[in-house]
């Protein structure tokens, strides 16, 4: 579904051209650990997407919820070693944003479920 999707690919291409945002700053925060703020991301765009599209079936919402499980595990890869690093604001500010961009991604979609 959405980790085969042409838009996954493109967010995965956006945040890797990111990556020196994450460079240089190992352990430079004071904010909560990256690997923390991945997964409080990853399971507000679960619950969030689930309650606007109320017409899946339980079947695609355990989907869902597994390729979300696969997310966490492509942000673990591509953070590396700043995986357990405290983070700055500029890095919360980013993931955050670009799980919204990855929110957007999953509803686009919604149509081929």
């Amino acid at each position: 579904m959405l980790l085969k999707s042409e838009a996954y690919e493109s967010c995965i291409g956006y945040f890797a051209d990111n990556l020196n945002i994450f460079e240089g700053a190992a352990s430079s925060g004071n904010g909560q650990v990256i690997a923390d703020i991945v997964l409080d991301e990853v399971a507000n765009l679960l619950m969030t997407f689930c309650q606007q599209q109320p017409q899946l079936s339980n079947e695609t919402r355990l989907i869902v919820v597994a390729e979300g499980d696969r997310i966490v595990d492509d942000m673990e890869q591509i953070l590396g070693k700043c995986w357990e690093n405290r983070a700055s604001e500029e890095q919360a500010l980013f993931i955050k944003e670009y799980f919204l961009l990855v929110k957007n991604s999953l509803d686009s979609q919604v149509p081929h479920l």
